[in-house]
C-alpha cells in the first residue's frame, strides 16, 4: 500500500536578465536570451584576476557585445563563414 502527501514547493523562474555592462533588458521577444554571457577565472600568475578560486559571471546584451567586438583587433563583422555553405 502506498501513503501519498502533497508538497508546494517554491521555484524560482528568470523573469529578466539585464545587461552588466548597461542595465538594459537582454531578454529577446520570444523570451530568449538576445546576447552573451561570460565566466571569468583568473590563474595563479593572472596580473588582472588573481587566482582566488572566484569564478565571476556576467551577462551582457547584443548592443553591448556589438560595441566591444568592435574595439577587437579583428572585426568579426566581416569575417567570412561557411556556415550552410554547400559549395
Amino acid at each position: 500500500m502506498r501513503i501519498y502527501k502533497t508538497e508546494t514547493k517554491e521555484m524560482q523562474t528568470i523573469t529578466d536578465i539585464c545587461c552588466d555592462k548597461c542595465g538594459r533588458s537582454c531578454m529577446g521577444t520570444c523570451g530568449n536570451f538576445c546576447g552573451i554571457k561570460f565566466c571569468i577565472s583568473g590563474g595563479y600568475d593572472s596580473p588582472v584576476f588573481p587566482d582566488d578560486n572566484t569564478v565571476r559571471e556576467y551577462d551582457v546584451c547584443e548592443f553591448c557585445v556589438d560595441e566591444w567586438m568592435k574595439t577587437w583587433a579583428t572585426d568579426y563583422r566581416t569575417i567570412e563563414t561557411n556556415i550552410g555553405d554547400t559549395k
